[in-house]
């Protein structure tokens, strides 16, 4: 099993052997057979519908109990997903953001939106270590991700595609996890999946450091 894992990544290119890599550091504190209570999860398609962002069921039918949607995002070279509950909404980058004096180098601005001051960060600098950036470049951030119920904004390279999970695709985090805003893991679409609420509860503390 071993030597086929390594065959397989010798045929990865580097920036998805990095991904791998990445993956691979977030999996050694995941448990595979933990798995949290999540509730059936809303289909939330007129969040994305004005986003040019595909969407994609179960031969479009409503989802059952097991199964979730996660919309896909690019930062830095690294996929990351959140689920469409916790979406609420994608804009375009904006040079109207505000920057503020005296803040951690991952929090970018404020950005007046939605009659809200929206707090924009760089997820990139906040949770990927320097080790696996690719070539990370702030200035060439283009879209802006509403979670939950926060004025918090993640900033990122892209937006890709949504997709319908079933709670058995994920390798959830363990207790133990030394990340409470990762959620799980998704092998198959290579990405890191945001608990969004933690990750918004984090963000109100004020008190996190970006990644090593």
């Amino acid at each position: 099993m071993k030597k086929q894992a390594m065959k397989q990544n010798a045929q990865l290119s580097e920036p998805q052997q990095v991904v791998m890599e990445y993956l691979d550091a977030l999996l050694s504190e995941i448990e595979p057979e933990v798995e949290p209570a999540i509730d059936t999860l809303r289909d939330a398609r007129e969040i994305v519908e004005n986003s040019d962002v595909p969407v994609f069921t179960e031969g479009g039918e409503s989802l059952d109990q097991d199964d979730f949607q996660i919309l896909l995002f690019d930062v830095s070279g690294v996929k990351f997903a959140i689920p469409l509950e916790k979406l609420n909404g994608i804009l375009e980058w904006s040079e109207e953001l505000t920057q503020m004096p005296n803040r951690s180098d991952w929090f970018l601005g404020v950005l007046s939106e939605r009659e809200s001051q929206i707090k924009v960060i760089d997820i990139a600098v906040l949770v990927v270590p320097s080790k696996f950036r690719q070539s990370h470049d702030s200035a060439k951030l283009k879209k802006i991700i509403l979670i939950g119920d926060s004025n918090w904004g993640l900033a990122c390279d892209a937006v890709s595609e949504v997709i319908t999970l079933s709670k058995k695709d994920v390798r959830w985090r363990s207790e133990t996890s030394k990340r409470p805003w990762l959620a799980g893991t998704v092998i198959e679409h290579m990405c890191a999946l945001l608990d969004a609420d933690e990750f918004a509860e984090m963000l109100g503390s004020d008190q996190l450091e970006p990644a090593a």
